[in-house]
């Protein structure tokens, strides 16, 4: 059996990884930046907000886009168009300027989630996708901690403009190899064989396009209870994700007392607790999978229980004196945060093909309100307050919100991973 899944996969991880690479890159030279603009928190929460603005409604197309053109074609656009976006931060003068390049790269990557989703589905079985989901989403974890220490090395030798020139390069490379390693399905791959096709589809539904979609329309799935339960599970998922991911940075050099200089290497320490999370929560749900015969329960439920353990862990922990405790609490949090990430598996488990794409985007869309959110609210709380405490409990607040959202609403007809089967529905 040939194994050109894993080649394309090898492509949608490097993807993932430039992806949130990119994306920390402001974050990480908050501190150099701040220091030539003397911004306010409040405004500064602007800037940091302005790439969600787009990124949350670009989600949303590019599921639509990768339903219609497919995933080879969607991806190369996705990745171009962020890539050349990107280095316009370097040439920014003031807020103003910084805000429209970070509107321009959101809209380029905002596309990004659904296409990697729609990917994972066409390429491997239906029993391996939390699997290969987290392992693809653990660039977007690696991504930062590649990129913290190297954007703090051009930002205190280079400054910080360059950084993002350098970063732009890199998708440029990606998009010439993609084009010559991808294809949209094993299907139409010419070097994938018929053993490689039998072996990913053998747990897929049966139809494949408009016939699988049957009588049921897009809207009369976006009604259901279980895309309003993921749609709030993951909007508290990307609530705590993305205040740590814009603020953490300035938090530890503001109240932990870490120097800019130190901040390359104590702030890359969350993001491997949270690749590990990624890796350990996607191997687990795929192993309760072959165990239970069900799609749907074990991924339920692990999306719960993280949640709840982010919870206990990310709210107290500015209260804790101990900046090594504060920050080993934040790591465990972050952990569980990204074992959660079951998200677009139950999508993939849950919906039809033929409108997986757009499914996901609707979720992705969701989650990303809370990146326009979540920076302005705890820019806000900060300049109001002087303390970072009320934006921690918030995070950890909306947390157990989701998690209830999920006990609550998603449901599921029960059937074998191991078979061929119809799309899971809703009891």
């Amino acid at each position: 059996m040939t194994k050109v899944r894993y080649q394309v996969f090898a492509m949608n991880f490097a993807a993932c990884l430039i992806n949130y690479g990119d994306r920390v890159a402001l974050s990480v030279a908050a501190p150099f930046i701040l220091a030539e603009f003397h911004f306010s928190p409040a405004l500064w929460g602007v800037v940091l907000s302005a790439f969600f603005w787009t990124y949350s409604p670009f989600a949303l197309l590019g599921g639509f886009m990768v339903d219609r053109i497919g995933v080879r074609r969607a991806y190369t656009i996705c990745m171009l168009v962020w890539s050349l976006t990107i280095p316009l931060t370097a040439s920014a003068w003031s807020a103003g300027s910084l805000i429209i390049a970070r509107l321009l790269f959101g809209a380029g990557e905002g596309p990004q989630a659904p296409i990697s989703t729609k990917l994972t589905a066409n390429w491997f079985p239906r029993r391996q996708t939390s699997t290969m989901l987290n392992l693809a989403q653990a660039g977007t974890t690696i991504g930062p901690i590649i990129a913290t220490p190297l954007v703090v090395l051009a930002c205190t030798t280079m400054g910080w403009r360059p950084a993002f020139v350098i970063l732009g390069a890199f998708g440029v490379v990606w998009c010439a190899v993609w084009w010559f390693v991808a294809r949209d399905r094993p299907q139409d791959h010419p070097r994938s064989d018929a053993a490689e096709r039998a072996y990913v589809t053998a747990d897929h539904e049966p139809a494949t396009g408009e016939a699988s979609k049957g009588n049921v329309r897009f809207w009369t799935l976006l009604r259901t209870p279980y895309v309003l339960a993921l749609a709030i599970a993951f909007f508290a998922y990307s609530w705590v994700l993305f205040m740590f991911l814009t603020w953490y940075p300035t938090y530890l050099v503001d109240v932990r007392g870490v120097k800019k200089t130190d901040l390359g290497g104590i702030a890359t320490i969350p993001w491997i607790a949270a690749t590990a999370g990624l890796i350990v929560g996607g191997f687990v749900a795929d192993r309760l999978i072959k165990r239970s015969g069900s799609f749907v329960k074990p991924r339920k439920w692990m999306i719960v229980a993280c949640l709840i353990a982010v919870a206990v862990c990310f709210g107290p922990s500015p209260f804790v004196r101990s900046p090594t405790l504060a920050l080993a609490l934040v790591c465990v949090a972050i952990f569980f945060l990204l074992a959660s990430y079951q998200y677009q598996a139950l999508i993939v488990a849950l919906v039809p093909s033929g409108y997986m794409g757009r499914l996901a985007g609707v979720i992705q869309m969701c989650s990303t309100l809370a990146g326009i959110l979540a920076p302005i609210v705890t820019g806000e709380v900060v300049q109001a307050t002087g303390s970072y405490t009320p934006a921690f409990l918030v995070g950890g607040a909306l947390a157990v919100v989701g998690a209830v959202a999920v006990v609550v609403l998603v449901r599921e007809k029960q059937t074998s991973p191991s078979t061929d089967s119809e799309p899971l529905g809703v009891a």
